[in-house]
This record gives C-alpha cells, structure tokens and sequence, in this order.
C-alpha cells in the first residue's frame, strides 16, 4: 500500500535502534518509539520475547529484524497484526506466506543498515545540523562508582536497557530484564510520570524484581 510520510519515521526509528545490536534482535515500533525490544539466541526467540514486552501496544506497529526472516518466524508474523515487516532479506518461501497480507509491506535492509553522520532537523527559518550519536555503548564505556560490582548478566542486560533508553523520546526510562523490554515509560514532561508508566506496563507481567532500568538523564528522586 502507500508509504505514508509516518512510515518513514518509523522505519527511520526502526533502522536506527537496529544498529545497535550485533546479536539478533527484534524492535517493535509504534509512533516512533520502541514498544518491545529484545535480544535472543535466535531470531524467533528475539520476536517472541519482543512482542511479549507489550502485545497491546505492538498491535498494528512495525516489526524489525536485524537478521533474515525464516519460514516458522513468517508464519508467527502472519498471524499478528503489523503493517510493517522490515529484514534483511525474505525467502520466496516466505514471501509466499505473506502473500495473502495486501496492506503489509515487506522491506529488504540488506544494504540500508548504514550510518549517517549528521542529524538534520527543519525549523522556522532554516536547518539544525549536528553529528549524530553513532557511539555503540560497551562495558569500556561503564565505569564502576560502587563497591558492589554488577554481574555479567547485570552489565549486559544495563547495556542492552540503555541502547533502547537512546531511541525512547525524552523523558525516557526503560526497565529490562534478560535482555527485553519489560516497561517503557516515553515521551512525558516529568521522568517521575516516565517511570511510574514503566512500571505500570512491567508489573502486569513481571515480579518487580532483578530488573535494571535505564534513563536518558539522571534519576532526580528515590
């Protein structure tokens, strides 16, 4: 179907929180922010965990892979609602099982997944130009302040929840745990009010507890 002026922006969001991940990932997108994120061993457990982060909010929004869909993923897919399905590249297999989706639109990323250097944004009476955030963030880039020092498993999920907290629009908090989104608060003049829809959405799912959060600015409360 047509692309819509908003579907640029999403696949835009889509492709830009893809790039951070080498392992494979899924990002749902919905109105230009992350709805679900997630990390797996392999592509379906990545969309499985991804969707379970919020299935109301993914409902109708923009699925993204940093890999290949495979026939059984297709198939998963068919059977939710997306208007978007954006991978590396699509079988002929699988491109027959969508077949029967008129309205969704398949994108091949094999050679979009690049980085652009400059950030340009319109305002009134001209352009704001700046270098665009291409660091990805890594444990070289943590330094402990504490005592208690964070486990492998603690560091990667904080790395993971702070890589989606970079595509969340301020005042962002992302709350994550084994390498998903449990809550995402987004887009919201107090981060008090960012963080208390982050727990909302993670408390519906998730015992609170052993989850790391990250935040696009200082935490300014207990």
């Amino acid at each position: 179907k047509k692309f819509s002026y908003n579907y640029f922006l999403d696949v835009d969001s889509a492709i830009n929180l893809l790039n951070e991940f080498d392992e494979p990932t899924c990002v749902i997108i919905k109105h230009n922010n992350p709805c679900g994120a997630a990390s797996g061993k392999n592509m379906n457990e990545a969309f499985n965990k991804a969707l379970k982060s919020d299935p109301i909010s993914a409902f109708g929004g923009i699925v993204a892979v940093n890999r290949s869909i495979n026939d059984h993923l297709a198939k998963t897919l068919k059977s939710n609602f997306f208007e978007i399905v954006i991978a590396k590249s699509f079988s002929k297999k699988c491109r027959n099982i969508f077949t029967k989706k008129k309205q969704l639109i398949l994108i091949e990323t094999r050679n979009m997944l690049n980085y652009n250097k400059q950030e340009i944004k319109s305002i009134n009476g001209g352009y704001l130009i700046q270098e665009k955030n291409n660091i990805k963030l890594g444990k070289n880039h943590i330094k402990s302040v504490s005592k208690n020092k964070a486990s492998k498993k603690i560091l990667d999920d904080l790395i993971f929840c702070f890589k989606v907290c970079k595509h969340v629009k301020s005042n962002a908090i992302v709350i994550a745990k084994n390498k998903q989104t449990i809550g995402i608060g987004a887009g919201q003049m107090s981060r008090i009010d960012s963080t208390k829809l982050a727990l909302i959405k993670a408390s519906k799912k998730n015992k609170l507890n052993g989850f790391v959060a990250a935040s696009d600015a200082f935490f300014p409360f207990t």
